[in-house]
């Protein structure tokens, strides 16, 4: 009997560990701060474009936020004016992000991940309000979602 009842626990345990490691297989890689990176732009933009839909050919050039004359990512359109960047290391990150907050050109809507960002710049570029739901990134991906830059 006390054989059976090891043998039930242990079957148990096993489902609960094989269920918890298929939830967790979907996800996106995490920093230390729970924040989503990649490894590289073709998966952030997959990533990406799961959530947003991207359109198939966007026309139109990245903006990209130089740090002394360097670019300090790699850039890809999803739509005329929302960008994917992807990012060496947190501190090209941080410096971009601190070079669109303190734009003051009106409102970019923008969120991090940890090696990455997804940029909204249709309030500046079109003084029109974005139809980009770009906050569902930020739920999807673990990421951080802000306006800044106003």
């Amino acid at each position: 009997m006390k054989e059976r009842r090891r043998l039930a626990g242990s079957a148990a345990s096993a489902l609960l560990a094989a269920v918890l490691l298929t939830a967790c297989s979907g996800q996106n890689p995490t920093d230390d701060d729970g924040l989503a990176t990649f490894s590289s732009m073709d998966d952030a933009y997959a990533a990406v474009d799961e959530v947003l839909q991207c359109e198939t050919d966007p026309t139109g050039e990245p903006i990209v936020p130089a740090d002394e004359g360097r670019l300090t990512s790699e850039q890809r359109l999803c739509a005329e004016n929302v960008q994917v960047d992807l990012y060496a290391d947190a501190a090209a990150l941080q410096t971009a992000y601190e070079i669109w907050s303190n734009s003051h050109q009106g409102t970019v809507h923008v969120v991090r991940g940890a090696n990455w960002m997804v940029v909204d710049v249709t309030d500046v570029a079109t003084g029109e309000p974005s139809t980009w739901d770009i906050e569902s990134v930020a739920d999807e991906l673990n990421g951080e979602y802000s306006a800044i830059g106003s």
